[in-house]
């Protein structure tokens, strides 16, 4: 990552705290993670396309597109991660510094790799539900969770996408920078 990779994403976070519809900073927090699923869904989408998978579509997307849709879901949930922590940059380096994740099977490792993403969303929303102490229909339940345990899932998912992003550019950070970039360009002139 590069030393100004956080600035940009701090920068889009206070774009969307002044810009967007008032909100409580718990319901904020929450869209900013729900927004990874919406990403991931493109991610998806793109891959099929990628692959010809669907009969309808035929090969409707490259493989920039999929590091595209990719950088997204890394960017958002960076994000996300910055709206839950204040400080997202200290808890991924943290994980960078605690561990190494590689996945192994057989079959195409990219599908894994989107696969285990999906998976960190649902610990993610696991962790969500436990810290708000409210189940998926609004129900009450123990509060199992903390904001923290939030964040290291949201770091989890930020390194997955990374790996998988890596897998497809040879470089997932200077793809998230460029695709940062775009993107405060064009909201946070």
């Amino acid at each position: 990552m590069k030393v100004d990779t956080w600035d940009y994403v701090r920068r889009l976070r206070k774009w969307l705290d002044a810009d967007a519809a008032p909100t409580s900073v718990e319901d904020a927090r929450l869209l900013r993670v729900l927004k990874i699923s919406e990403e991931l869904g493109e991610v998806a989408e793109a891959l099929h396309g990628a692959l010809g998978a669907n009969p309808r579509k035929g090969a409707s997307h490259s493989w920039g597109d999929v590091a595209k849709e990719l950088a997204d879901v890394i960017v958002t949930a960076m994000v996300a991660l910055d709206s839950v922590s204040g400080d997202g940059a200290t808890v991924v380096e943290q994980q960078l510094r605690g561990r190494v994740k590689e996945i192994t099977a057989a079959g195409d490792i990219r599908l894994l790799q989107v696969l285990a993403i999906s998976g960190d969303m649902g610990a993610i929303a696991t962790a969500v539900y436990g810290a708000l102490g409210t189940g998926p229909r609004g129900e009450a339940v123990e509060i199992t969770h903390t904001w923290e345990d939030v964040e290291v899932r949201l770091g989890g998912l930020i390194l997955t996408a990374a790996v998988a992003l890596d897998d497809l550019s040879g470089d997932a950070w200077d793809t998230v920078d460029e695709r940062l970039r775009f993107l405060v360009a064009r909201v946070v002139a």
